[in-house]
């Protein structure tokens, strides 16, 4: 082992010497091409331009979405049906024992837990398979 021989270790890489004649491989115009705004010294383009388009963030509105339909719609599990120790089931009793807010209009009747007694739905609609099993356990729905 000798002096010459040995390489040194370093986290820091040597940055690329541009422009130091043709045989570097990167003489001449330094590896930026010829001409133009990003071949010159400071310029470069900001992040979102598009060439004086209107950039697609501005384009876009700033605010969300929300849905005038679904303030007043809501959907309610099974559940929440067995809960209650009422036979005929309206939007009323629902609003009275706190399983929707006052402000709803229109309720569905989805999946979710078990039903083991006959319950009579009045003004509330209900799935398909909801609406199979309270006919099946002697229910109605109107």
């Amino acid at each position: 082992m000798k002096l010459n021989s040995l390489e040194a270790i370093s986290s820091n890489k040597s940055s690329k010497r541009v422009g130091r004649g043709a045989g570097s491989g990167t003489g001449k115009t330094a590896g930026k091409g010829h001409k133009g705004q990003k071949a010159r010294s400071g310029g470069s383009i900001r992040p979102g331009f598009e060439g004086g388009q209107m950039p697609i963030q501005q384009r876009l509105p700033k605010f969300g979405f929300s849905s005038k339909v679904a303030s007043y719609k809501c959907h309610i599990k099974l559940r929440d049906l067995e809960k209650l120790d009422v036979e005929l089931i309206d939007l009323e009793v629902l609003k009275s024992k706190k399983i929707i807010s006052n402000k709803i209009k229109e309720v569905k009747v989805i999946n979710g837990g078990e039903l083991t007694k006959a319950v009579k739905l009045k003004g509330i609609k209900a799935s398909k398979t909801v609406a199979e099993l309270i006919v099946k356990l002697g229910g109605e729905l109107s």
